[in-house]
Protein backbone atom coordinates (compact mmCIF):
# COMPACT_ATOMS: atom_id res chain seq x y z
CA UNK A 1 0.00 0.00 0.00
CA UNK A 2 1.73 3.35 -0.94
CA UNK A 3 1.83 6.11 2.03
CA UNK A 4 1.59 9.53 0.98
CA UNK A 5 2.09 12.90 2.61
CA UNK A 6 1.86 16.29 0.84
CA UNK A 7 2.92 19.14 2.91
CA UNK A 8 0.30 22.31 3.04
CA UNK A 9 0.22 24.68 5.47
CA UNK A 10 -3.20 23.66 6.30
CA UNK A 11 -4.25 20.31 5.58
CA UNK A 12 -1.56 17.62 6.04
CA UNK A 13 -1.07 15.40 3.04
CA UNK A 14 2.06 13.91 3.96
CA UNK A 15 3.51 12.70 0.67
CA UNK A 16 3.15 16.86 -2.10
CA UNK A 17 18.48 27.44 -20.32
CA UNK A 18 20.75 25.86 -21.15
CA UNK A 19 21.72 23.96 -23.87
CA UNK A 20 23.96 20.61 -23.96
CA UNK A 21 24.11 17.18 -24.82
CA UNK A 22 20.81 15.40 -24.52
CA UNK A 23 21.93 12.08 -23.13
CA UNK A 24 25.44 12.65 -22.48
CA UNK A 25 26.29 12.64 -19.10
CA UNK A 26 27.09 16.41 -18.17
CA UNK A 27 26.98 18.92 -15.33
CA UNK A 28 24.42 21.49 -16.66
CA UNK A 29 21.38 23.07 -15.91
CA UNK A 30 18.65 20.76 -16.23
CA UNK A 31 14.74 20.17 -15.90
CA UNK A 32 15.38 17.44 -12.79
CA UNK A 33 17.43 17.10 -10.30
CA UNK A 34 18.43 14.03 -8.73
CA UNK A 35 20.00 13.57 -5.02
CA UNK A 36 20.60 9.93 -5.53
CA UNK A 37 21.67 9.18 -1.66
CA UNK A 38 20.72 10.66 1.42
CA UNK A 39 21.77 9.45 4.97
CA UNK A 40 20.87 11.13 8.11
CA UNK A 41 21.66 9.36 11.74
CA UNK A 42 18.94 8.92 14.18
CA UNK A 43 19.56 8.70 18.00
CA UNK A 44 17.92 6.08 19.99
CA UNK A 45 14.63 7.45 20.37
CA UNK A 46 14.56 7.25 16.42
CA UNK A 47 14.89 11.57 16.02
CA UNK A 48 17.63 12.90 14.32
CA UNK A 49 20.61 12.94 15.74
CA UNK A 50 22.34 16.68 15.73
CA UNK A 51 25.91 15.48 16.38
CA UNK A 52 25.75 12.64 13.86
CA UNK A 53 25.56 12.09 9.64
CA UNK A 54 23.60 14.64 8.03
CA UNK A 55 23.11 15.28 4.21
CA UNK A 56 22.74 18.94 2.47
CA UNK A 57 21.54 19.51 -0.97
CA UNK A 58 21.32 23.22 -2.94
CA UNK A 59 19.28 23.72 -5.52
CA UNK A 60 20.06 26.72 -7.49
CA UNK A 61 18.21 28.52 -10.01
CA UNK A 62 20.40 29.44 -12.93
CA UNK A 63 17.45 31.53 -14.60
CA UNK A 64 16.41 35.01 -14.52
CA UNK A 65 12.88 33.70 -14.40
CA UNK A 66 11.08 32.53 -11.37
CA UNK A 67 10.15 28.90 -11.28
CA UNK A 68 8.14 26.38 -9.21
CA UNK A 69 10.30 23.40 -8.19
CA UNK A 70 8.76 19.90 -7.04
CA UNK A 71 10.76 18.12 -4.44
CA UNK A 72 9.66 14.04 -4.12
CA UNK A 73 11.45 11.64 -1.37
CA UNK A 74 11.46 8.61 -2.46
CA UNK A 75 12.99 5.88 0.23
CA UNK A 76 15.31 3.03 -0.63
CA UNK A 77 13.02 0.86 -2.33
CA UNK A 78 12.05 3.43 -5.02
CA UNK A 79 8.68 4.74 -3.56
CA UNK A 80 7.54 7.71 -3.20
CA UNK A 81 6.41 8.82 0.39
CA UNK A 82 6.63 12.71 0.45
CA UNK A 83 6.64 16.08 -1.70
CA UNK A 84 6.69 19.80 -1.34
CA UNK A 85 6.82 22.87 -3.26
CA UNK A 86 9.19 25.86 -3.28
CA UNK A 87 9.10 28.99 -5.51
CA UNK A 88 13.02 30.32 -6.51
CA UNK A 89 13.31 33.55 -7.55
CA UNK A 90 15.71 34.55 -10.38
CA UNK A 91 19.06 33.24 -9.68
CA UNK A 92 17.94 32.09 -6.25
CA UNK A 93 19.34 29.06 -4.58
CA UNK A 94 17.64 26.69 -2.14
CA UNK A 95 19.69 24.39 0.85
CA UNK A 96 17.91 22.23 2.58
CA UNK A 97 19.58 20.47 5.28
CA UNK A 98 17.65 16.89 5.49
CA UNK A 99 17.64 16.48 8.87
CA UNK A 100 15.51 19.96 9.31
CA UNK A 101 13.14 17.62 6.62
CA UNK A 102 13.15 14.73 8.93
CA UNK A 103 11.84 17.24 11.99
CA UNK A 104 9.47 18.99 9.90
CA UNK A 105 11.19 22.12 10.16
CA UNK A 106 10.67 23.74 6.72
CA UNK A 107 10.98 27.21 8.35
CA UNK A 108 15.06 26.18 8.09
CA UNK A 109 14.98 26.33 4.35
CA UNK A 110 11.76 27.82 2.94
CA UNK A 111 12.65 30.66 -0.07
CA UNK A 112 9.30 32.64 0.37
CA UNK A 113 10.44 34.72 3.41
CA UNK A 114 8.87 38.55 3.78
CA UNK A 115 10.55 39.72 6.69
CA UNK A 116 14.30 40.41 4.98
CA UNK A 117 15.18 44.03 4.64
CA UNK A 118 18.61 44.68 2.54
CA UNK A 119 20.46 47.00 4.65
CA UNK A 120 22.75 49.82 2.54
CA UNK A 121 24.20 49.23 0.36
CA UNK A 122 22.81 45.66 -0.98
CA UNK A 123 19.48 46.05 -2.47
CA UNK A 124 17.37 43.52 -3.65
CA UNK A 125 17.96 44.11 -7.39
CA UNK A 126 22.16 44.08 -8.13
CA UNK A 127 23.48 47.47 -8.84
CA UNK A 128 27.18 48.22 -9.01
CA UNK A 129 26.99 44.97 -6.58
CA UNK A 130 26.14 42.65 -10.08
CA UNK A 131 25.78 42.39 -13.95
CA UNK A 132 22.27 43.90 -14.46
CA UNK A 133 22.58 45.80 -17.20
CA UNK A 134 23.01 49.37 -15.80
CA UNK A 135 26.97 49.34 -15.97
CA UNK A 136 28.78 51.69 -18.69
CA UNK A 137 30.68 48.76 -20.26
CA UNK A 138 30.32 46.96 -23.38
CA UNK A 139 27.57 44.88 -21.90
CA UNK A 140 25.34 47.36 -21.38
CA UNK A 141 22.39 46.33 -23.44
CA UNK A 142 19.35 43.90 -23.53
CA UNK A 143 21.99 41.24 -23.82
CA UNK A 144 23.19 41.55 -20.42
CA UNK A 145 22.10 39.86 -17.27
CA UNK A 146 18.82 41.91 -15.53
CA UNK A 147 17.82 41.23 -12.11
CA UNK A 148 15.76 38.09 -11.23
CA UNK A 149 12.22 37.93 -11.76
CA UNK A 150 10.23 38.51 -7.94
CA UNK A 151 8.08 35.63 -5.98
CA UNK A 152 5.86 37.58 -6.70
CA UNK A 153 5.91 36.36 -10.71
CA UNK A 154 4.55 33.06 -9.44
CA UNK A 155 0.91 33.28 -9.26
CA UNK A 156 -1.64 32.66 -6.29
CA UNK A 157 -3.39 30.98 -9.02
CA UNK A 158 -0.48 28.46 -9.88
CA UNK A 159 0.54 27.78 -6.09
CA UNK A 160 -2.65 28.39 -3.70
CA UNK A 161 -1.61 26.64 -0.83
CA UNK A 162 2.01 27.47 -0.45
CA UNK A 163 4.92 27.87 0.38
CA UNK A 164 6.36 28.70 2.42
CA UNK A 165 5.11 25.81 5.11
CA UNK A 166 6.88 27.20 8.60
CA UNK A 167 7.37 25.16 11.23
CA UNK A 168 5.76 21.41 10.95
CA UNK A 169 7.47 19.55 13.37
CA UNK A 170 4.38 17.51 13.67
CA UNK A 171 5.01 16.41 10.83
CA UNK A 172 8.41 14.64 12.12
CA UNK A 173 7.55 11.57 13.25
CA UNK A 174 5.19 10.64 9.98
CA UNK A 175 7.81 11.64 7.80
CA UNK A 176 10.75 9.47 9.55
CA UNK A 177 8.23 6.47 9.97
CA UNK A 178 7.01 5.99 5.96
CA UNK A 179 10.86 6.35 5.15
CA UNK A 180 11.93 4.24 8.13
CA UNK A 181 10.12 1.12 6.68
CA UNK A 182 12.34 -0.18 4.25
CA UNK A 183 15.18 -0.25 6.69
CA UNK A 184 13.90 -3.96 8.09
CA UNK A 185 15.95 -7.30 7.67
CA UNK A 186 15.95 -9.23 4.58
CA UNK A 187 15.99 -12.45 3.38
CA UNK A 188 18.26 -13.83 0.23
CA UNK A 189 15.72 -14.74 -2.24
CA UNK A 190 17.62 -17.28 -3.95
CA UNK A 191 18.44 -16.80 -8.12
CA UNK A 192 16.03 -19.87 -9.38
CA UNK A 193 18.36 -22.86 -10.37
CA UNK A 194 21.16 -21.30 -10.94
CA UNK A 195 23.14 -22.12 -7.78
CA UNK A 196 23.76 -20.96 -4.38
CA UNK A 197 25.12 -18.30 -2.30
CA UNK A 198 28.71 -18.16 -1.77
CA UNK A 199 28.52 -18.26 2.24
CA UNK A 200 32.27 -16.30 2.37
CA UNK A 201 30.04 -13.36 1.21
CA UNK A 202 27.91 -11.22 3.22
CA UNK A 203 24.80 -9.51 1.70
CA UNK A 204 23.92 -6.12 2.07
CA UNK A 205 22.03 -4.74 4.85
CA UNK A 206 21.24 -8.63 6.18
CA UNK A 207 20.64 -7.36 9.90
CA UNK A 208 18.35 -4.61 10.50
CA UNK A 209 19.50 -1.31 10.38
CA UNK A 210 18.02 1.76 12.12
CA UNK A 211 20.54 4.55 11.31
CA UNK A 212 21.51 6.36 9.42
CA UNK A 213 18.28 6.56 7.86
CA UNK A 214 18.80 6.53 3.80
CA UNK A 215 16.43 7.96 1.16
CA UNK A 216 16.71 10.39 -2.28
CA UNK A 217 15.73 12.63 -3.99
CA UNK A 218 14.58 14.19 -7.40
CA UNK A 219 13.80 17.67 -8.04
CA UNK A 220 12.04 19.17 -11.00
CA UNK A 221 10.46 22.59 -12.46
CA UNK A 222 6.76 22.24 -12.88
CA UNK A 223 4.09 24.61 -13.94
CA UNK A 224 2.37 24.95 -10.59
CA UNK A 225 2.49 23.54 -7.08
CA UNK A 226 1.25 20.15 -6.94
CA UNK A 227 0.50 17.05 -4.48
CA UNK A 228 1.65 15.03 -7.27
CA UNK A 229 4.06 12.52 -7.54
CA UNK A 230 6.13 12.03 -10.78
CA UNK A 231 4.61 8.29 -11.59
CA UNK A 232 1.24 9.97 -11.20
CA UNK A 233 -0.52 9.99 -14.65
CA UNK A 234 -1.36 13.59 -14.83
CA UNK A 235 1.95 14.89 -13.43
CA UNK A 236 3.71 14.47 -17.21
CA UNK A 237 0.89 16.08 -18.70
CA UNK A 238 0.98 19.64 -17.90
CA UNK A 239 3.20 19.72 -14.75
CA UNK A 240 6.21 18.83 -15.27
CA UNK A 241 8.23 21.35 -17.79
CA UNK A 242 11.13 20.89 -19.36
CA UNK A 243 12.97 24.70 -18.27
CA UNK A 244 16.89 23.09 -18.10
CA UNK A 245 17.39 25.63 -15.35
CA UNK A 246 18.59 24.06 -12.29
CA UNK A 247 21.65 22.81 -10.90
CA UNK A 248 22.93 21.91 -7.69
CA UNK A 249 25.64 20.18 -5.66
CA UNK A 250 25.08 17.28 -2.34
CA UNK A 251 27.30 17.74 0.28
CA UNK A 252 28.04 14.88 3.12
CA UNK A 253 28.79 15.55 6.42
CA UNK A 254 29.85 12.78 9.39
CA UNK A 255 31.48 14.97 12.72
CA UNK A 256 31.89 11.65 14.09
CA UNK A 257 34.43 10.55 11.57
CA UNK A 258 35.64 13.91 10.66
CA UNK A 259 34.41 13.11 6.84
CA UNK A 260 32.85 15.67 4.47
CA UNK A 261 32.14 15.17 0.54
CA UNK A 262 30.71 17.38 -2.25
CA UNK A 263 29.32 15.98 -5.21
CA UNK A 264 27.33 17.65 -8.11
CA UNK A 265 23.61 16.13 -7.64
CA UNK A 266 22.73 14.09 -11.09
CA UNK A 267 21.43 16.78 -13.36
CA UNK A 268 18.86 14.80 -16.00
CA UNK A 269 18.15 17.35 -19.38
CA UNK A 270 14.99 17.45 -20.72
CA UNK A 271 13.90 17.89 -24.09
CA UNK A 272 11.16 18.09 -25.97
CA UNK A 273 10.52 16.33 -29.39
CA UNK A 274 12.34 13.61 -31.32
CA UNK A 275 15.42 14.16 -28.84
CA UNK A 276 13.54 13.05 -26.01
CA UNK A 277 10.58 11.19 -27.51
CA UNK A 278 9.76 7.82 -27.98
CA UNK A 279 13.07 6.49 -28.74
CA UNK A 280 14.52 6.95 -25.85
CA UNK A 281 13.46 5.34 -22.45
CA UNK A 282 13.81 8.41 -20.31
CA UNK A 283 13.89 9.11 -16.62
CA UNK A 284 11.20 8.53 -14.73
CA UNK A 285 9.58 6.57 -17.62
CA UNK A 286 9.61 3.24 -15.38
CA UNK A 287 7.38 4.40 -13.10
CA UNK A 288 4.55 6.36 -15.36
CA UNK A 289 3.60 3.26 -17.81
CA UNK A 290 4.63 5.04 -20.93
CA UNK A 291 3.89 8.32 -20.56
CA UNK A 292 6.37 10.21 -22.22
CA UNK A 293 8.58 12.43 -19.81
CA UNK A 294 11.13 14.06 -22.38
CA UNK A 295 14.50 13.14 -19.37
CA UNK A 296 17.28 11.86 -20.91
CA UNK A 297 17.80 8.33 -19.17
CA UNK A 298 20.89 7.60 -16.64
CA UNK A 299 24.18 5.53 -17.76
CA UNK A 300 24.01 2.09 -18.32
CA UNK A 301 27.83 1.19 -17.56
CA UNK A 302 29.82 3.05 -14.66
CA UNK A 303 33.90 2.45 -13.76
CA UNK A 304 35.13 3.84 -10.56
CA UNK A 305 38.37 3.20 -8.27
CA UNK A 306 38.27 0.89 -5.09
CA UNK A 307 40.80 1.15 -2.37
CA UNK A 308 40.16 -1.78 -0.10
CA UNK A 309 43.72 -1.58 1.98
CA UNK A 310 42.81 -1.61 5.92
CA UNK A 311 46.04 -2.07 7.14
CA UNK A 312 47.22 1.43 5.79
CA UNK A 313 43.59 3.07 6.86
CA UNK A 314 42.63 3.75 3.30
CA UNK A 315 39.01 2.25 2.63
CA UNK A 316 36.37 3.09 -0.26
CA UNK A 317 32.47 2.62 -0.84
CA UNK A 318 30.38 2.62 -4.12
CA UNK A 319 27.22 4.61 -3.55
CA UNK A 320 24.75 3.19 -6.09
CA UNK A 321 21.25 3.98 -7.42
CA UNK A 322 19.49 2.60 -10.16
CA UNK A 323 15.55 3.31 -11.06
CA UNK A 324 14.53 -0.15 -9.01
CA UNK A 325 14.87 -1.89 -6.35
CA UNK A 326 14.82 -6.05 -6.41
CA UNK A 327 12.57 -7.99 -4.21
CA UNK A 328 10.42 -11.16 -4.57
CA UNK A 329 7.54 -13.03 -2.45
CA UNK A 330 4.72 -11.16 -0.55
CA UNK A 331 5.61 -8.58 2.35
CA UNK A 332 5.94 -10.38 5.23
CA UNK A 333 2.77 -9.55 7.60
CA UNK A 334 4.29 -7.79 10.92
CA UNK A 335 7.49 -6.30 9.41
CA UNK A 336 6.09 -5.64 5.77
CA UNK A 337 10.02 -6.84 4.62
CA UNK A 338 10.54 -9.08 1.35
CA UNK A 339 13.01 -11.11 0.30
CA UNK A 340 15.83 -9.59 -1.78
CA UNK A 341 16.16 -11.09 -4.99
CA UNK A 342 20.17 -12.39 -5.44
CA UNK A 343 19.59 -12.57 -9.41
CA UNK A 344 20.64 -8.90 -9.17
CA UNK A 345 20.37 -6.93 -12.75
CA UNK A 346 24.11 -6.33 -12.80
CA UNK A 347 27.40 -7.75 -13.43
CA UNK A 348 30.42 -6.03 -12.38
CA UNK A 349 34.30 -6.52 -13.67
CA UNK A 350 37.28 -5.72 -10.93
CA UNK A 351 41.05 -5.17 -12.00
CA UNK A 352 43.89 -4.43 -9.98
CA UNK A 353 47.30 -1.99 -10.46
CA UNK A 354 48.71 -5.15 -12.26
CA UNK A 355 45.69 -5.64 -14.45
CA UNK A 356 44.79 -8.95 -12.85
CA UNK A 357 41.16 -9.16 -13.08
CA UNK A 358 37.96 -10.91 -10.88
CA UNK A 359 34.34 -10.94 -12.38
CA UNK A 360 30.88 -11.29 -11.30
CA UNK A 361 31.03 -14.82 -10.15
CA UNK A 362 28.18 -16.07 -12.97
CA UNK A 363 29.90 -14.53 -15.42
CA UNK A 364 31.94 -17.26 -16.09
CA UNK A 365 29.07 -19.83 -15.29
CA UNK A 366 27.89 -21.24 -18.63
CA UNK A 367 26.27 -24.24 -17.58
CA UNK A 368 24.41 -24.34 -14.16
CA UNK A 369 24.54 -25.15 -11.56
CA UNK A 370 27.91 -23.72 -10.58
CA UNK A 371 30.17 -23.04 -7.66
CA UNK A 372 27.90 -20.77 -5.93
CA UNK A 373 27.34 -16.72 -6.30
CA UNK A 374 27.72 -13.25 -4.58
CA UNK A 375 24.60 -11.80 -2.52
CA UNK A 376 22.67 -9.36 -4.43
CA UNK A 377 25.16 -6.46 -3.13
CA UNK A 378 22.47 -3.82 -5.07
CA UNK A 379 18.94 -4.49 -4.06
CA UNK A 380 17.79 -1.54 -3.32
CA UNK A 381 17.01 1.96 -5.13
CA UNK A 382 19.74 3.23 -3.49
CA UNK A 383 22.64 2.29 -1.36
CA UNK A 384 26.16 2.58 -0.29
CA UNK A 385 28.46 -0.77 -0.18
CA UNK A 386 31.64 -1.59 1.16
CA UNK A 387 34.25 -2.21 -1.73
CA UNK A 388 35.89 -5.33 0.32
CA UNK A 389 36.64 -8.16 -0.27
CA UNK A 390 33.78 -9.81 1.95
CA UNK A 391 31.32 -8.27 -0.21
CA UNK A 392 32.94 -8.32 -3.75
CA UNK A 393 35.73 -10.35 -5.35
CA UNK A 394 38.77 -8.09 -5.53
CA UNK A 395 42.38 -9.03 -7.19
CA UNK A 396 44.26 -6.62 -5.58
CA UNK A 397 44.43 -3.66 -2.89
CA UNK A 398 43.71 -0.68 -5.42
CA UNK A 399 42.08 -0.63 -8.48
CA UNK A 400 38.94 -0.24 -10.78
CA UNK A 401 35.71 -1.38 -11.04
CA UNK A 402 33.19 -1.75 -14.27
CA UNK A 403 29.85 -1.75 -13.24
CA UNK A 404 27.38 -2.94 -16.21
CA UNK A 405 23.84 -3.00 -16.34
CA UNK A 406 21.31 -5.19 -19.05
CA UNK A 407 21.05 -3.08 -21.27
CA UNK A 408 24.67 -2.75 -22.26
CA UNK A 409 25.02 -6.69 -22.26
CA UNK A 410 26.05 -8.09 -25.63
CA UNK A 411 23.52 -9.94 -27.31
CA UNK A 412 24.61 -13.83 -26.82
CA UNK A 413 25.40 -12.90 -22.70
CA UNK A 414 23.85 -14.81 -20.58
CA UNK A 415 21.54 -12.87 -18.28
CA UNK A 416 20.09 -14.92 -14.94
CA UNK A 417 17.93 -11.78 -13.55
CA UNK A 418 14.50 -13.05 -14.06
CA UNK A 419 11.90 -10.79 -15.40
CA UNK A 420 10.36 -7.89 -15.07
CA UNK A 421 13.93 -6.88 -14.00
CA UNK A 422 15.34 -8.09 -17.29
CA UNK A 423 16.69 -5.91 -20.32
CA UNK A 424 13.52 -6.50 -22.23
CA UNK A 425 11.33 -5.49 -19.71
CA UNK A 426 12.77 -3.41 -17.68
CA UNK A 427 15.70 -1.06 -18.61
CA UNK A 428 17.68 -0.69 -15.96
CA UNK A 429 20.27 3.03 -15.75
CA UNK A 430 21.97 4.80 -12.65
CA UNK A 431 24.78 6.71 -11.37
CA UNK A 432 27.43 5.60 -8.76
CA UNK A 433 29.60 7.98 -7.00
CA UNK A 434 33.05 6.82 -5.31
CA UNK A 435 33.39 7.46 -1.30
CA UNK A 436 37.35 7.14 -0.14
CA UNK A 437 38.46 7.30 3.12
CA UNK A 438 42.32 7.95 3.10
CA UNK A 439 43.51 7.88 6.84
CA UNK A 440 41.94 10.54 8.71
CA UNK A 441 40.58 12.13 5.54
CA UNK A 442 37.86 11.83 3.11
CA UNK A 443 36.91 12.20 -0.60
CA UNK A 444 34.29 11.73 -3.24
CA UNK A 445 33.95 11.77 -7.04
CA UNK A 446 31.44 11.04 -9.05
CA UNK A 447 31.41 7.47 -11.42
CA UNK A 448 32.74 7.63 -14.74
CA UNK A 449 29.80 6.84 -17.31
CA UNK A 450 30.67 3.98 -19.67
CA UNK A 451 28.08 3.88 -21.45
CA UNK A 452 24.00 5.17 -21.84
CA UNK A 453 22.97 2.25 -24.44
CA UNK A 454 19.09 3.12 -23.66
CA UNK A 455 20.18 6.07 -25.90
CA UNK A 456 23.02 4.85 -28.08
CA UNK A 457 22.43 0.93 -28.47
CA UNK A 458 25.87 0.10 -29.59
CA UNK A 459 27.33 0.47 -26.14
CA UNK A 460 27.15 -2.78 -25.44
CA UNK A 461 30.29 -5.17 -23.84
CA UNK A 462 32.80 -5.30 -24.86
CA UNK A 463 32.31 -1.74 -26.62
CA UNK A 464 32.01 0.36 -24.02
CA UNK A 465 32.55 4.20 -23.70
CA UNK A 466 35.03 5.62 -26.86
CA UNK A 467 38.71 6.76 -26.71
CA UNK A 468 38.93 9.55 -29.02
CA UNK A 469 35.44 10.11 -29.91
CA UNK A 470 35.37 7.16 -32.78
CA UNK A 471 36.75 4.06 -31.60
CA UNK A 472 35.05 1.54 -29.22
CA UNK A 473 37.03 0.01 -25.76
CA UNK A 474 37.52 -3.29 -26.34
Amino acid sequence: MRRTAPIWPVAIMVATAAGANFCARDNVPSATLLFPYIAVDLDAAGVPDWAGETTISRITNASRQAVVVHVTVWDVEGTPHALFNEILSGYDVLQINWRDFLNGRFDYFDTARTDFTAPAPFTFNPDEWGPDSRSLGPQQGADAFVAGDPRSMVTATQCPMGPPYGNRSELGPVLRNMLAGSLAAREHGGCDDVGFLRPQRLGLWENARTTPLVFYATVDVVASCTDLFPSDAAYFAGIARNDNVLFGEVIYLDPRSGSSEMMPAVHVEAAAGTAGGPAVTGFYEERTAGTETYREPLATALAFSYANDEIGGITSEAIVWKNHAEFVGEPDPITGARPISDCGSYVYYAWDMDERSFASPWVLCTIPPCDGFDPNQLPFATQRVPLVNNYFDLPGTYGWMLLVFPPSYDEPFTDLTPEPYGYLDHPTMGWAGLHLEWGGYSCGSDAITMANALCFPTQVMPDLGTNDGTAPIR
